[in-house]
């Protein structure tokens, strides 16, 4: 597994690739969610659909 700071940075360019970096960087709890998922056993897709895969993820996470 990759060590946890690379992949938190890999969670957070998603988002910033969703959202615009002024867009999130003040927010805790997408912070929050990288800081875990990097935690996480799993392998994100690696294809155009991993921006995808994060919303829905953070969604599922925030229980929206």
């Amino acid at each position: 597994m990759k060590p946890l700071k690379q992949r938190y940075n890999f969670a957070m360019t998603c988002f910033a690739r969703s959202y615009g970096r002024g867009g999130f960087l003040n927010d805790n709890y997408i912070k929050q969610f990288c800081k875990e998922w990097a935690q996480w056993d799993v392998i994100p897709p690696l294809d155009n659909t991993v921006d995808q895969y994060f919303h829905y993820e953070y969604k599922n996470w925030r229980g929206v």
